[in-house]
């Protein structure tokens, strides 16, 4: 073991290649390998695992009790305690064994990498992206386990620091914001082939191209979004040459079966052929080069969606709602526009504005680019993580 460089153990709630994994894999990739090692447990195999080994990181496949609204019931509590009892003897030998220096959890949810930390005295920084109202016994649990085991706290909007805030009284200075972003040479229109992807799709190229893309949760708006598509094709007509629109993601565990209602929506609608429906895309970048608008149509309120950065990084005028951390990240009138959650009509009302003005478009997604340069560098937030490891 090399005794000059410092043992950093993440945890992490996934193993895709969603905001929240994507924002660990650009942390891991900017640790200098003299300076640190990188150990990354993951609750299950996937895409996430062989970026991270070629990075340079030892992962490991480790399930831990991951808070969720389903446990708060007698025969989810007790089965909660029993593994977390299970993982704090796992990672304190872990610990031991591996020589950790700094522990690093990349999600509220999870608690044993926290109280393992601080009975060993040992640095654990805790990455939150979580903004839980409702049910409030989820939300003030984990604002009140974040406050207490933790050293320093890193939020990824003002609205989440608020969010823990709120019921950590006197621990003030262990919560910071820190915005993330994305690698702004990966996300950048100049260097993807927007032809080629529209080609591909069948789009003509002076067509204009809506775009989601995320994880498919009830709470996300993907059902919004469809009903806004139906009220923009019943009423305003738009044809195949002139509008297509792009749904990319899948589904959270357990909500399997909200993707596929939303899925048959969609072959509802007048002239479905212009949906263009797909799941998990690891060349994101390639779409959203291949679209013009963006939309986050989220219902509850957003900690401060990654994906939304890659898309103002990517010059794409964006409309999201106007709760939680999206409200920092777009700049209405100026890089996209807001609008209420849940309102369809709202939604299709903003999308006929900017479809009719491509002028307008233009105009938002380069000052969006711009914003993301100078508010939202990943480099920074690495940097500021990095220093706070040392």
């Amino acid at each position: 073991m090399d005794s000059k460089r410092k043992t950093i153990l993440f945890t992490n709630v996934g193993a895709d290649l969603y905001g929240a994994d994507y924002l660990l894999l650009c942390l891991v990739r900017s640790l200098d390998r003299e300076r640190f090692r990188s150990i990354v447990l993951v609750p299950y195999d996937g895409p996430l695992v062989p970026e991270l080994q070629a990075a340079g990181a030892t992962v490991w496949v480790k399930k831990f009790p991951v808070l969720r609204r389903r446990i708060f019931n007698p025969i989810g509590l007790i089965w909660f305690s029993f593994q977390m009892l299970t993982s704090l003897v796992y990672l304190v030998a872990l610990s031991f064994r591996e020589r950790v220096d700094v522990f690093h959890t990349n999600t509220a949810s999870i608690w044993a990498p926290g109280i393992v930390a601080t009975l060993l005295r040992k640095k654990h920084i805790w990455q939150v992206m979580e903004l839980v109202e409702t049910p409030r016994i989820v939300g003030w649990a984990m604002s009140k386990m974040t406050g207490i085991f933790s050293t320093q706290v890193f939020c990824i909007s003002d609205a989440v620091r608020l969010h823990f805030l709120r019921d950590n009284a006197g621990r003030a200075a262990k919560f910071e914001t820190l915005y993330h972003g994305v690698n702004l040479e990966e996300y950048d229109r100049s260097r993807c082939d927007r032809a080629a992807m529209r080609r591909r799709l069948g789009i003509r190229a002076e067509a204009r191209v809506v775009m989601y893309a995320g994880r498919f949760s009830s709470w996300k708006g993907q059902d919004v979004f469809a009903e806004a598509l139906r009220v923009i094709l019943e009423r305003d007509g738009v044809n195949a040459d002139g509008t297509h629109f792009i749904m990319l993601g899948s589904c959270f565990p357990g909500q399997e079966q909200f993707e596929r209602d939303l899925d048959a929506r969609l072959k509802k609608l007048p002239n479905p052929s212009l949906v263009h429906r797909a799941g998990f895309q690891r060349n994101l970048p390639e779409w959203m080069a291949a679209s013009d608008i963006f939309v986050l149509p989220s219902k509850r309120p957003e900690p401060n969606a990654t994906v939304l950065i890659g898309a103002m990084a990517m010059g794409l005028a964006c409309v999201g709602t106007n709760i939680g951390g999206t409200v920092e990240t777009i700049v209405d009138g100026t890089t996209g526009s807001l609008i209420p959650p849940d309102s369809p009509e709202a939604l299709a009302q903003a999308l006929t504005l900017l479809l009719a003005d491509p002028g307008k478009i233009e105009n938002m997604g380069r000052a969006g680019r711009t914003r993301a340069l100078a508010v939202f560098s990943i480099d920074r937030y690495c940097e500021a993580v990095c220093s706070e490891y040392e």
